[in-house]
């Protein structure tokens, strides 16, 4: 293959990378958000109805960041296609910033006793 058709797919790949990273950091965002807006209410203690329409708007925003993932990741799966089809020598490690395959899966796993994970300074 072509050296420059490798370093496309390489640009390719660091901008879909740069997407996906970009709506998960969105979706994280909203989703703070959507979470302080009953709590905010409930510490000022005003009635349930106030704010509703704003709570409604930023669901729908969550909404669209999620369906928007969605099809970055059908987009991700449709360009995995193209790769294959053009024998583009590209996966997990190929692209500069990207981690390796065997470093994602041989990361150690820890299990959380959910009992203490609210709090690590209580026995």
């Amino acid at each position: 293959m072509p050296k420059h058709r490798k370093e496309v797919a390489i640009q390719v790949a660091r901008s879909l990378y740069a997407s996906e990273d970009a709506i998960d950091s969105a979706l994280t965002q909203v989703a703070t958000f959507v979470a302080q807006m009953p709590a905010a209410r409930q510490d000022a203690k005003f009635a349930a109805c106030v704010g509703q329409d704003a709570m409604a708007q930023a669901v729908a925003a969550l909404t669209a960041l999620s369906a928007a993932r969605e099809a970055m990741v059908k987009a991700h799966d449709a360009l995995a296609e193209v790769r294959d089809q053009f024998g583009i020598p590209m996966g997990f490690g190929s692209v500069p910033d990207k981690p390796k395959y065997a470093q994602l899966v041989s990361a150690p796993l820890t299990l959380i006793d959910s009992s203490r994970a609210a709090c690590r300074r209580c026995p």
